[in-house]
């Protein structure tokens, strides 16, 4: 029987019912202990509580039952008793074609009820197969950050063959109502569950604009292994969530959590969220997908405009690249060179103006792209095919978000001394790259304890609430700012405090260039920073001061698991003593098989030269 049919079917009914038919179903439900079995533990998305028992963070319009949040038995006999009401069978679709699996619906003993609004949402989507699509990192959005998620549904008969048609298509996004742009302010907000998200469903065609052509994003897009019965069935529970609302937590509940938690509730079969621990970010929703053996059918790599141009300019001589700036196509261009070259230059134009251009507000880029389009039209060659990636960029690839590292070293101040490094997610400089942006770190929680042998004592030697990087290289097409940020506090080695735990927040902005695609990067910026404890002697008296200055790094990458880092920074501290400070580090890191990484950092400050030898491993 088609999945379509199926859930209609719930929906499809003949006369009244028969007395007594609610208590035989609600006493063969509690025979069969129905609201123990995973299916309905998660459709209405119940956790085991802390203290034992159950509750789901769904807002109260998700439950029937008055109790319904804490009480999944009390909520599946409310459930069954909505199904005597056309409101209720149309209500929850999902829950209804669940139940009838297990009890087996007399529908002659059911009223008869008719869904306009679902079977329209059904129609609507008219999903055929399901795709999960990973949006890669966007660090000027705090929402973002750590990449994204959504669901695709392929609504078009190539679609289950893996040929798609995927602006047709609609997309399911899960995502937080915010009420602000500010980094830090998302991330507090976002870890104490503010928040409220629930799930939408737009046109892909949308996503595609937004993510790809606005916010120059990659897509990744794994095609799911399905059954149209499976399909029909995320559908429904899509429907029947609805308004609904969770709180958003930004590394736990989040658009990975709930995705999956929308799949395996539909499909408990697949067992999804117990691949993912207590911090779940959008790598780790695809990896959770690969998990599952046969559940990932294929893979497609949609380039973003700016990862287009980078790889036709990349294939470009310097003479071409001399017309693409120019925006021209000389005559001693042969036919080849001259598709290349217009080839490049449209997708530099839609870099530059995509936005005036797909909202038709720019007026002059519109006229210099269908001069550009005539001009390519006139050129008998076909364009080249893009050269694929390498599998090592898919996000599935990469390491384990959460990290710790044990290790030791020496000082010539304090003398030996054990460390202990925790990371909560995600990424920095000199991990591993297979599956993140080569140039961006992004740490969420990054804190570092150390144990002096010597004196016997154990310090915070730092712990950032969030480490931000943008290492965005500059060329003769494109002049991003290069900048970075972080707040927490650190344990200050210097003449104005030694030893002080201090509250810090620094930040810098400048530019960087790159080299044999990015594996070798120089960057420069100017820094600020602020540092504030009750025992800092400060401008004027005051516990905090400034320190303002500049700062380099070279990051040089080889293969695929070296990785050295070395950087220096010099600042001057207006109205405080010391009047300066320096610090020079270098760095290098190996990636090894299963997780694991080793690690050597050899750090100069106005106090001591101190060498720390380590091994990461990745969760």
């Amino acid at each position: 029987m088609q999945a379509a049919v199926l859930i209609a079917a719930a929906f499809a009914a003949s006369a009244a019912r028969a007395d007594g038919y609610l208590p035989e179903l609600q006493a063969s439900a509690r025979e069969q202990r129905l609201a123990e079995e995973r299916g309905w533990i998660g459709l209405v998305h119940y956790e085991r509580g802390l203290f034992g028992g159950w509750h789901s963070e769904a807002s109260s319009s998700f439950f029937l039952s008055p109790r319904g949040a804490d009480d999944p038995a009390g909520e599946l006999d409310a459930t069954l008793a909505s199904f005597f009401s056309a409101d209720g069978q149309c209500r929850f679709p999902a829950r209804m074609a669940w139940l009838n699996s297990r009890l087996h619906f007399d529908f002659a003993r059911l009223p008869l009820a008719s869904c306009p609004k679902f079977e329209e949402f059904f129609g609507k989507i008219g999903a055929r197969s399901i795709t999960m699509v990973f949006s890669s990192y966007f660090l000027s959005s705090p929402a973002s950050a750590f990449g994204h998620t959504l669901l695709r549904f392929d609504r078009t008969d190539g679609a289950e063959a893996g040929k798609h048609f995927e602006l047709l298509d609609y997309g399911v996004n899960y995502s937080a109502n915010v009420d602000t742009e500010n980094a830090l302010v998302y991330a507090v907000k976002g870890l104490l569950g503010v928040f409220p998200g629930q799930f939408s469903a737009i046109p892909y065609f949308y996503k595609v604009r937004e993510y790809n052509d606005f916010e120059s994003r990659d897509l990744w897009e794994y095609d799911l292994a399905l059954t149209p019965q499976q399909v029909a069935l995320v559908v429904a529970h899509i429907f029947e969530l609805g308004a609904t609302r969770f709180p958003y937590y930004y590394i736990s509940r989040n658009c990975s959590y709930w995705l999956l938690a929308a799949l395996e509730a539909a499909v408990p079969e697949l067992d999804l969220l117990s691949h993912v621990g207590h911090v779940a970010v959008p790598a780790d929703t695809v990896k959770a997908l690969d998990s599952v053996p046969g559940l990932v059918r294929a893979v497609h790599y949609r380039p973003s405009i700016r990862s287009q141009f980078r790889r036709r300019a990349a294939e470009l001589s310097g003479p071409e690249l001399a017309q693409v700036a120019k925006l021209a196509d000389e005559p001693w261009l042969t036919p080849v060179q001259r598709a290349r070259v217009l080839d490049a230059e449209l997708d530099l134009v839609d870099l530059r103006y995509g936005r005036g251009l797909l909202l038709g507000t720019d007026a002059p880029a519109m006229k210099l792209k269908q001069d550009l389009l005539e001009r390519r039209s006139a050129v008998p060659v076909q364009s080249e095919e893009l050269k694929p990636l390498p599998p090592l960029s898919q996000p599935d690839r990469g390491h384990g978000s959460m990290r710790v590292g044990l290790g030791g070293g020496g000082s010539t101040d304090t003398g030996e001394f054990a460390i202990f490094d925790f990371r909560l997610a995600l990424h920095d400089l000199l991990d591993p790259v297979a599956g993140y942006p080569e140039l961006a770190k992004l740490e969420f929680l990054p804190m570092r304890f150390r144990y002096n042998v010597r004196a016997q004592t154990l310090w915070l030697e730092s712990a950032w609430l969030a480490d931000v990087a943008s290492v965005a290289p500059m060329d003769r097409f494109d002049q991003p700012l290069t900048w970075k940020m972080r707040a927490g506090a650190l344990t200050l080695r210097d003449a104005g405090c030694n030893g002080c735990l201090a509250g810090a927040f620094e930040t810098g902005g400048g530019a960087s260039i790159a080299f044999f695609d990015d594996k070798l990067a120089l960057l420069a910026t100017g820094d600020a920073t602020i540092v504030a404890t009750p025992h800092l002697q400060g401008p004027s008296g005051w516990p905090a001061r400034l320190g303002i200055g500049p700062s380099g790094a070279v990051r040089a990458r080889l293969g695929d698991r070296l990785v050295m880092l070395g950087s220096a920074q010099w600042q001057y501290l207006p109205g405080a003593q010391p009047r300066s400070l320096f610090k020079l580090d270098a760095s290098l890191r190996v990636a090894l098989h299963g997780d694991l990484a080793l690690s050597a950092e050899l750090c100069r400050i106005p106090f001591a030269t101190e060498l720390t030898l380590g091994v990461f491993k990745y969760f």
